[in-house]
């Protein structure tokens, strides 16, 4: 009996060191966890089950955009232990994109590949994105959860969450952003689909004139890396297929010009 005892505490001893000493961690190359936003989940529940009015949240970018328009847009994560932290972010309709390697796109939803750290002199954390909007809403929501950290990679009650508000797109052809030359609002650019895309895509604009038409593409610095010779476009609706499969993945814009009418939109290539 004193021997099944002594068993039976030093049984006890190993499972209390165990639970104790090593608890569940996080690694650096181990951290996507997906599922999370009010759209597709429950939050960060493996920190703690409720969310904390401590930690703000928050997705900043253009309110309007064109149907099919892509844009760029960050999401913020701040207060709370604020030491390190990660987030997600999901679009009910539109479709979402990476913008560098410290993000992935995992079961619809957007996460960090690996946790961040709070630089000094900073009041907040954030990761950018690419939203682009759906052809057949007039509305979109982009939803967010944010995840404020003592950064020691140990999911536990010393990190806290908290949902972002709603963010809503509304989502109009009248809608403009500063990189429009659009006159008159009969040229319009429709978009391109898809977006993102490898290596093509299908340019869509509406011109009031049969005119010779070019479109040119520049990077994100404003340099230009292509020009095309599109013939001349009828009135009405036109389409051009446009093959990117020398260019580095990347935000490129391009330039429809069409007699004295010309127009930019931007778009995502993505391998």
């Amino acid at each position: 009996m004193k021997q099944i005892q002594i068993f039976a505490i030093v049984i006890s001893i190993v499972f209390i060191g165990f639970t104790l000493g090593d608890p569940p961690t996080h690694d650096t190359e181990n951290t996507d966890v997906i599922s999370c936003t009010e759209l597709n989940g429950l939050g960060c529940v493996c920190h703690t089950i409720d969310q904390d009015s401590t930690v703000l949240t928050r997705v900043e970018g253009p309110k309007s955009l064109r149907p099919g328009e892509t844009a760029l847009y960050r999401v913020y994560v701040s207060r709370g232990p604020a030491l390190g932290g990660g987030f997600n972010v999901a679009s009910r309709f539109g479709s979402l994109a990476t913008v560098d390697s410290t993000v992935l796109w995992l079961d619809n939803e957007l996460t960090q590949k690996f946790p961040l750290a709070m630089q000094p002199g900073d009041t907040a954390i954030h990761w950018d994105f690419y939203y682009t909007a759906p052809f057949n809403k007039l509305k979109d929501t982009i939803y967010s959860v944010g995840l404020s950290t003592n950064h020691d990679y140990i999911p536990n009650e010393f990190d806290l969450w908290a949902y972002g508000p709603k963010f809503v797109v509304e989502i109009a052809r009248n809608a403009t952003t500063v990189e429009d030359e659009i006159t008159p609002e009969d040229f319009v650019i429709k978009g391109n689909y898809p977006n993102p895309f490898n290596p093509s895509t299908t340019i869509v604009w509406v011109t009031p004139d049969q005119a010779e038409t070019k479109i040119t593409v520049f990077d994100a610095a404003g340099r230009e890396v292509a020009a095309y010779k599109v013939g001349v476009s009828s009135k009405g609706q036109n389409e051009f297929r446009l093959s990117a499969l020398s260019f580095p993945s990347g935000l490129y814009f391009y330039k429809i010009e069409s007699g004295a009418y010309s127009a930019v939109n931007k778009f995502i290539l993505l391998k």
